[in-house]
């Protein structure tokens, strides 16, 4: 694969894993007022009530391995310059 091709795949993936953390954060603060009491744990449980391990723990890998072929593209650019 071409530098250029890791460079916008990597952009992408920020992007996409931006939004959905963006999506999920909403999710949680709509869904906060629901909940009773102040426990230690209330971003848990609220992950826990609206199901949102999945998507929250799915955004961040987006986020590092977007870095990660972004930070690659732009390490192999500057190695062959």
């Amino acid at each position: 694969m071409n530098q250029n091709n890791f460079y916008i795949i990597g952009s992408l993936l920020i992007l996409s894993g931006t939004i959905l953390l963006g999506i999920m954060h909403l999710a949680i603060s709509t869904y906060i007022p629901n909940l009773s009491g102040w426990g230690s744990s209330k971003f848990a449980a609220v992950l826990n009530g609206i199901m949102g391990w999945f998507p929250y723990i799915l955004s961040i890998i987006q986020i590092v391995i977007g870095a990660i072929l972004v930070w690659y593209s732009l390490t192999k650019n500057n190695q062959n310059k």
